[in-house]
């Protein structure tokens, strides 16, 4: 028995002291790192929700940022087969491209686009997209990119008659910043 009181207190004692030390050499070892990843430079994504239920003859803007607007005009004129469309315009003072894949129900489109910036001067010459639902549906994505960053936009709008349903997401990318300049030859 005394064997074994010996043992157990010897296992006690150095337990003790490893715990003792052990802090001790963690806290040298911590300090002396470097952290092995730098701060992200470019701002994380923000996400927009997009939810608007437009009545039938009304056009609604909504400003998505980045400079990329929708205008959703739901049987403009208020007749049955009016106008329905979703617009994607550039309301920035930089050029911008427009790439999209989305279908109607009936037909799917795939394509891209160089759309103008906003002048407030000649507001006629900014180029927007229409994406046309009128009786149907338009279910997919558009990627609006400008010197900024990229605005993917996953949309939903459907054509309810007397109302217009437009459901989605807009998310924000920053660019990143470009390599730095070179250096000057002296």
């Amino acid at each position: 028995m005394r064997n074994i009181l010996r043992v157990t207190t010897a296992i006690i004692a150095t337990g003790m002291a490893a715990l003792v030390a052990f802090p001790t050499s963690i806290t040298a070892q911590q300090s002396s790192l470097v952290q092995p990843f730098p701060p992200p430079a470019t701002p994380p994504a923000t996400i927009k929700a997009i939810s608007l239920l437009p009545a039938s003859n009304s056009n609604t803007p909504t400003d998505l940022g980045n400079g990329l607007t929708l205008i959703i005009t739901c049987h403009d004129g208020g007749q049955p087969n009016s106008d329905t469309k979703v617009y994607f315009h550039n309301a920035g003072l930089e050029w911008a491209t427009l790439n999209f894949l989305y279908s109607n129900g009936t037909t799917v489109t795939a394509d891209g686009r160089y759309q103008t910036p906003y002048n407030p001067i000649n507001i006629n010459t900014a180029s927007d997209y229409p994406a046309s639902f009128l009786h149907a549906r338009v279910e997919g994505q558009f990627i609006y990119a400008n010197p900024t960053g990229n605005t993917t936009v996953n949309l939903h709008a459907y054509d309810g008659g007397s109302f217009c349903e437009i459901r989605g997401t807009a998310v924000f990318a920053p660019n990143p910043p470009g390599p730095p300049a070179p250096p000057v030859n002296k």
